[in-house]
């Protein structure tokens, strides 16, 4: 028996299947490999001037360093001499031109905070850390960013290394952290010491730091606790050491923007090189007509749902002309469990079709453009692998689509005056929460609404005239009976609280009077504000500009008095004390770019500067508003509202209400009035009235004569009609105004209502005819016989009609939830 081969055993680790496989999975799970952020190239020199002392003239050097710092004690000075000769012999085991190739080549970087232990034995690492601090004042080596973020540092050596490298750039750093209130002592502390780091890891001075080395900086923070403090970035763009049109921030600088359509493609290790140009052609071809966001999905499901898995399961594929077995296996696997990714690995896809599609119009686009261009394109040109068959359930797929979406909107169209109302109590209550807080002084306790709280005392309380907290308002619970000795584990800051349930009151009354998208929300701005005068009246209607998004169309909505409230107090809060907005970069994660400055409505504070907020800290305040508000299914579940839940709900009330399906599609910015009908959820009560008042419109259509008040005559001779109906076995149904056609031959008549009651006289009937039809038989009255068997055949089918009537037949009886009565 052969050796097994695995056929990805040549991929790159990154894109190798993970054997981390749910039971029964169904195949190999190649996860597909992220980009990693590609870090500046900056040849950073491994020889200078200081590197390349002498051991006597290192030794004199640490010794003259230490009697300027002011030292005057013989026996400390000699102290730090020892410490350098152990650390300096040491580096002089491994080989180099300098100390700093010495250091690379000892390995101190990659071994972080424990470096001391390839030096010497565990007492000797106080000494070897005060020696390594000397060679950092004089500039004699300058470790990798891994080393200096891992060893804690004493705050005197890095004042002394700012004072020492660049006093004058460092005082101009002081004067702009004195200039920003914002800035607790912490913040500064951080960024002063982030740029003392810059220095010590580049030689020179602040003025010559460059965008590269602050990319290289921030990025080599990663598990480092000081990466959410930006401060250090935006004091190099206040003091202009920085291009005034270098990015906004650091996460602006250092995030992976857009990937270019070769990193796409390539990100998913293609092995045929042939095969892996054409995806590159054609996504160049299509990327004119589709935003980012769209030509990366696509991407994904042509390169890797596609061609990729037939690579890993098809080995040596190269053409795309597949035989009949080969798509049948790739559609087979398609159909079944998700084997890529990392989200929903192991459960049923939800989309086959969208991917059946997008290759279905790879082959067509193929195959059209052969005909255009035969010698780029004729090549590739080959039947396509899906055909109609495949697609025949793609439409009752959408249909029990659409089917689960209006379920969810009729039951969550009910629930939304309960949130808006949560929203709005929780919002209330905490402010007036914060208000009594804040009235009283820390150390002091205080009741509100039943529970007793006591406000936190800080240490930036004014006794001690720092500033820790940025203003905010913190309080323990002493009913909370937490078991912790801390009392920081039972403390509230009640300033975010506040903040948090102000913010989820705006975004619901945003999104469900606005009915826009979440992005598009996210991105109003102060400036999204303009007003338009009626020609006739010359009312100035106020109105909010929709900046272009999913269709690229820019349109205007009305605000109406709720709406304008909501604004108005957004940008109050925003506002604070400042006359203008603040103003913040966005990140817009689908289509990864940083907008410029601009005054948007929905930002918050962020350590000491302020962020825009992104859709998962609006779904994330929308969770926590219905779990506070205890908000539930008709099922008893917990709801779960999303932002599009909200534009779904206003499609369908906007419909309901009479507004016309097309302007509601404007509103929305669909392109397409049938989109907008897939919005508007519609209720068995929708259907009821609307077919009431089709009846009513029909009805006015009728000469009006039939509608006029009865005279006591007339009404006299309709009742009278309908009592000469009652016969002997049951009702005539022949219309009001007309007589018996039939000469009084109910028996015969097929406009007569049998009634079950009277099943036991109708037999008597017919056993009559039988003994008359015998006697007229023996008689030889045979025209008499034949109108007997006449009337017997019809009393007979009567009778069978009274029987299917008085069946029961089990069904329920549905009462209309429009009638109150038990008994409708």
């Amino acid at each position: 028996m052969s050796d097994h081969i695995d056929p990805v055993a040549h991929l790159q680790k990154a894109a190798r299947p993970s054997r981390n496989v749910p039971a029964n999975n169904g195949g190999l799970r190649p996860k597909a490999p992220t980009p990693t952020l590609p870090t500046p190239a900056i040849a950073r020199p491994t020889v200078w001037a200081a590197s390349q002392m002498s051991y006597e003239e290192l030794l004199a050097a640490v010794r003259d360093l230490e009697s300027a710092n002011g030292t005057t004690l013989s026996k400390q000075i000699r102290s730090q001499v020892l410490f350098a000769e152990t650390l300096l012999g040491w580096l002089l085991r491994f080989p180099g031109e300098s100390w700093q190739q010495r250091w690379h080549a000892s390995g101190a970087d990659a071994a972080g905070r424990d470096w001391t232990a390839l030096a010497a034995e565990p007492d000797r690492h106080g000494h070897l850390v005060a020696a390594a601090g000397r060679l950092l004042l004089l500039d004699v080596i300058r470790p990798d960013y891994s080393w200096l973020y891992a060893t804690q540092a004493t705050p005197r050596l890095y004042e002394r290394l700012r004072t020492l490298r660049d006093p004058a750039g460092f005082a101009d750093m002081e004067r702009l952290c004195d200039a920003d209130a914002r800035m607790l002592p912490s913040d500064r502390r951080q960024a002063l010491n982030q740029l003392t780091r810059m220095l010590v890891h580049n030689g020179g001075t602040l003025g010559d730091i460059t965008l590269p080395d602050c990319i290289e900086a921030h990025r080599a923070q990663d598990g480092y606790r000081g990466r959410s403090h930006p401060r250090w970035y935006t004091l190099l763009r206040e003091a202009a050491i920085l291009p005034a049109d270098s990015p906004p921030t650091i996460f602006a600088a250092s995030r992976r923007g857009q990937l270019t359509i070769e990193e796409m493609v390539d990100r998913y290790d293609v092995v045929c090189r042939p095969v892996r140009d054409l995806f590159v052609a054609y996504l160049y071809e299509r990327r004119a007509a589709m935003d980012y966001n769209s030509i990366r999905y696509l991407a994904a499901k042509l390169v890797l749902l596609f061609w990729r898995d037939l690579e890993i399961h098809e080995p040596g594929i190269e053409s795309l002309h597949l035989t009949d077995e080969v798509a049948r296996r790739w559609k087979t696997r398609l159909s079944g469990p998700v084997l890529y990714g990392s989200n929903r690995v192991g459960k049923k896809r939800e989309d086959p079709y969208t991917i059946l599609m997008a290759v279905r119009a790879f082959y067509a686009d193929l195959s059209h453009w052969a005909l255009e261009d035969s010698a780029r394109w004729a090549t590739w040109a080959a039947p396509s692998p899906v055909n109609s068959r495949d697609l025949a359930g793609m439409t009752k797929m959408l249909k029990q689509s659409r089917s689960r979406t209006h379920q969810r909107i009729r039951e969550l169209a009910p629930l939304l005056p309960r949130l808006v109302d949560a929203a709005s109590d929780t919002r209330a209550a905490a402010k007036e929460l914060l208000d009594a807080a804040a009235a009283t002084p820390p150390g002091q306790s205080f009741t509100q609404d039943g529970h007793t709280l006591r406000r936190a005392t800080l240490s930036d309380d004014g006794s001690r005239g720092r500033k820790v907290s940025r203003g905010h308002v913190y309080v323990d619970n002493p009913e909370s009976g937490g078991t912790s000795d801390r009392p920081q584990d039972n403390r509230r800051n009640l300033s975010l609280e506040a903040d948090r349930a102000f913010w989820a009151w705006a975004l619901v009354e945003v999104l469900r009077h606005t009915g826009a998208r979440i992005e598009e929300v996210l991105e109003i701005t102060h400036r999204s504000f303009v007003s338009y005068r009626l020609p006739s009246t010359g009312e100035v209607i106020p109105m909010l500009q929709i900046t272009p998004s999913k269709t690229d169309k820019e349109r205007l909505l009305v605000i109406g008095p709720e709406l304008a409230v909501a604004f108005a107090e957004i940008i109050s809060h925003v506002r604070g004390d400042n006359e203008q907005l603040p103003l913040v970069s966005r990140y817009d994660s689908a289509e990864r770019v940083h907008s410029p400055e601009l005054p948007y409505l929905f930002q918050r504070p962020y350590g000491i500067g302020r962020t825009a907020m992104s859709s998962s800290y609006v779904i994330k305040l929308l969770d926590e508003l219905v779990t506070t508000a205890k908000i539930t299914n008709n099922g008893g579940t917990p709801a779960k509202f999303s932002p599009h839940d909200f534009r779904r709900i206003f499609a369908t009330e906007a419909v309901a209400s009479g507004l016309p399906v097309h302007i509601t599609a404007k509103i929305l910015g669909h392109d397409s009035i049938a989109t907008t009908q897939t919005y508007a959820a519609v209720y068995d009560q929708d259907v009821i009235e609307n077919h009431r008042a089709y009846i009513a419109r029909r009805r006015a259509l009728r000469p009006s004569q039939e509608y006029r008040e009865p005279t006591d005559s007339e009404w006299d001779e309709f009742l009278g009609h309908f009592a000469q109906r009652k016969l002997e076995l049951g009702t005539c149904g022949r219309a009001y105004g007309t007589g018996c056609q039939h000469e009084h031959a109910c028996i015969r008549c097929p406009m007569l209502r049998p009634d079950p009651a009277q099943h036991q006289r109708l037999q008597q009937i017919i056993d009559s005819l039988d003994g008359r039809i015998a006697e007229a038989s023996n008689r030889g009255w045979l025209g008499e016989v034949d109108g007997l068997r006449t009337s017997r055949a019809a009393a007979e089918q009567k009778l069978t009609q009274m029987q299917r009537t008085a069946t029961n037949l089990g069904l329920p009886t549905v009462r209309s939830r429009l009638d109150p009565s038990p008994d409708a």
